[in-house]
């Protein structure tokens, strides 16, 4: 009955990790389905449905939208499928490279791939090498979770991540999603309307330098484990926390765009973050 009750035990956090694969690849088979697939093409230019601008653009949003969901359910899955295994007492090797093959799914080939398809739709007068520029999250992601398995199976332990971990990469995409539905759904914002566009358009950009190269580099990142070693430094982590999460909301409100705030927080995150953690002493 034992060994039974932990093999439910570790379904469940396999499951887990498979929940968190699938949803990279269901955004990455959603995007030629919803909202920029050929045969909603073909709906959206059909009479007389093209006559409402506003409707079309709204279904466009809430498909986008819809993928985000999705998106962000596997992070989800992503972050509960540790605590599982550590429940479960599975956390092992199997277990570490299935997590990191999952990841590299979910937080490096999709935002890739929407990277590459956001601009093809979005900026289609930019040069034809810079729409692929998205691509360097796949290559940084596949790397950063390399280098991870290999110190870990070395014993080499760390306070804190080094160099900014895939889910927040992947999140960072998720918050291009959600404001370039927001655009879609409740029109741009901004000088002439070019708010949101010009808002997606920038965090593309850092989302295909800035965030793979924070994730390749040794730059120390703040986590959220170890809470009770050091009072000081948890003290300090709170109120840095307490700091993004406002930040966030606050850009969010104002912004009128969810994602919005995700990309401020994450903005936060991975520049004071080093810092916060380097007081961890």
């Amino acid at each position: 009955m034992y060994i039974r009750t932990m093999s439910a035990k570790n379904y469940v956090a396999n499951a887990l990790t498979m929940g968190n694969l699938l949803s990279g690849v269901l955004v990455i088979v959603g995007l030629f389905i919803w909202p920029y697939g050929a045969s909603v093409q073909r709906h959206l230019d059909a009479e007389p449905f093209y006559e409402y601008g506003a409707l079309a653009q709204e279904w466009l949003g809430w498909g986008m939208l819809a993928l985000a969901s999705i998106w962000l359910l596997g992070q989800l899955f992503d972050l509960f499928d540790g605590i599982a295994a550590r429940w479960s007492g599975s956390d092992g090797a199997m277990g570490t490279q299935l997590d990191s093959i999952a990841d590299a799914v979910s937080s490096g080939v999709t935002p890739a791939v929407v990277g590459v398809m956001m601009l093809h739709v979005w900026a289609p007068a930019i040069p034809a090498p810079l729409k692929f520029l998205p691509l360097t999250m796949a290559m940084a992601a596949a790397y950063r979770l390399a280098r991870f398995n290999v110190e870990a199976a070395a014993g080499q332990s760390t306070s804190g991540f080094s160099g900014m971990p895939a889910p927040a990469g992947a999140l960072w995409w998720i918050g291009i999603l959600l404001v370039g539905a927001q655009y879609e759904m409740h029109g741009s914002w901004g000088l002439y309307g070019l708010g949101g566009i010009f808002t997606v358009l920038v965090a593309i950009f850092i989302g295909s330098t800035l965030i793979p190269w924070w994730m390749v580099s040794r730059r120390p990142m703040l986590d959220l484990k170890g809470w009770g070693k050091n009072p000081g430094f948890d003290r300090r982590r709170a109120i840095f926390l307490g700091a993004i999460v406002t930040a966030g909301g606050v850009s969010a409100f104002f912004g009128r765009a969810l994602g919005l705030g995700m990309l401020v927080g994450l903005l936060l995150y991975a520049l004071g973050g080093a810092y916060i953690q380097k007081t961890n002493r």
